[in-house]
C-alpha cells in the first residue's frame, strides 16, 4: 500500500461523496489535465493546491501511468482518475499536527539534500 496526499477545501464533500475529477494545465501551457491530483507530499499554495485540509490516500494499485513529470517539481505529483481512487483507495483527513510533522520531514529531507550538495 503507498501512501499519496491531496490537498483540498472540500474535505468533507469528499469523505461523504468521493473524489470527483477536476480539470487543470498543470503549468502546460496547451494540455488540460482530468482528474484528481496527488503527491507524495502534502503540498500547499505555494504548489498550486487549494484550500488547507489535507487527505491521505492509501492505494495498493499502481499509478505510475498518471506520474506528471515537470522541471522544478519539488515532489512527485500525479493526475490520477477520481473512480480509479473512490474504488481503490482508503481515505483519511489528517490532523494538524500530522499535516505539521509531515512538513517538518519534507523541510528536514530538503535540509540534509542541501547539507550534501545534491541538486534540487
Amino acid at each position: 500500500m503507498t501512501r499519496y496526499y491531496h490537498t483540498t477545501d472540500a474535505a468533507d464533500a469528499i469523505l461523504r461523496d468521493g473524489f470527483r475529477d477536476g480539470e487543470g494545465t498543470y503549468g502546460f501551457a496547451t494540455y488540460t489535465l482530468s482528474g484528481v491530483f496527488l503527491a507524495d507530499d502534502p503540498v500547499d499554495i505555494n504548489e498550486g493546491a487549494v484550500g488547507d485540509q489535507v487527505l491521505a490516500i492509501d492505494l495498493a494499485v499502481p499509478i505510475d501511468d498518471y506520474e506528471l513529470v515537470a522541471d522544478g517539481n519539488t515532489s512527485r505529483e500525479w493526475c490520477v482518475p477520481a473512480e480509479l481512487i473512490n474504488s481503490q483507495g482508503i481515505v483519511t483527513l489528517l490532523t494538524e499536527d500530522e499535516v505539521d510533522e509531515l512538513a517538518q520531514r519534507r523541510f528536514n529531507r530538503w535540509v540534509r539534500l542541501l547539507d550534501e550538495g545534491e541538486p534540487q
